[in-house]
């Protein structure tokens, strides 16, 4: 009889991007504020994508050692 062993996913988390509204100095103007939040939105856009991708990959691992 085979019995399931799960395994520890072990893909690397992404590296969190450095976020444009970090580095703004106190009392910025409103133009530069609302350029890098938008500038923002993207990074962390595309990185919440490679979050969730790494998530597929550890999920899809556990759902075939539990015969799904």
């Amino acid at each position: 009889m085979k019995t399931p062993i799960p395994v520890e996913c072990r893909v690397q988390r992404p590296t969190r991007p450095v976020m444009p509204t970090e580095a703004l100095a106190p009392g910025v103007d409103l133009d530069r504020f609302a350029a890098a939040a938008m500038a923002e939105i993207e990074l962390r856009e595309g990185y919440e994508l490679k979050l969730n991708a790494a998530l597929d990959v550890c999920t899809a691992a556990l759902d075939v050692v539990r015969g799904r």
